[in-house]
């Protein structure tokens, strides 16, 4: 009854909501985002790639060095050339392989200043004929140690590649 008594509401069709709004085409800021995901990723990726292959060296000479026992008669030689191989992997050859003596000693102590005191008079002794004692062994094997860790990876000297 009240349709027929009002005539123009008859005619009316119900109120149609439109759809809802859908979650594709995103809007351009996802897009940047998950571009920016992308190589940020990437990134990272590459990164962690490079930095495991700079530690790969150092990773070896603990690897060789845990290796060395304090009793073997050529300690002072092995772990002398352990630390100047493991230095050459970092730097050309030129400017680690001539160093002998005190040059090598300086050279090791500017690598890492706080260097144990006593390592270049046990590297020393690879020349001498007496063994190292037991306590000498196994001082020179955790000053090699702490070398390794700490000054590896080397940077190489900008004016010493220059000048060569």
């Amino acid at each position: 009854m009240q349709a027929a008594s009002q005539p123009a509401l008859a005619k009316m069709q119900d109120i149609i909501t439109p759809e809802p709004i859908g979650f594709w085409p995103l809007a351009y800021g996802y897009y940047l985002v998950a571009l920016l995901l992308i190589i940020l990723i990437a990134a990272l990726f590459i990164y962690v790639k490079r930095r495991g292959k700079q530690l790969a060296a150092k990773r070896e000479a603990l690897k060789l060095l845990a290796e060395v026992t304090p009793d073997d008669p050529q300690l002072a030689l092995t772990v002398n050339s352990l630390l100047k191989r493991s230095a050459m992997s970092y730097l050309p050859r030129e400017q680690v392989a001539s160093l002998q003596g005190d040059d090598w000693y300086a050279w090791l102590s500017a690598q890492l200043p706080t260097m144990d005191p006593k390592l270049p008079s046990l590297l020393e002794k690879r020349y001498q004929s007496a063994h190292l004692t037991p306590e000498e062994a196994t001082q020179l094997l955790s000053g090699a140690k702490v070398w390794l860790q700490h000054a590896l990876p080397l940077k190489a000297d900008k004016e010493a590649l220059c000048s060569h």
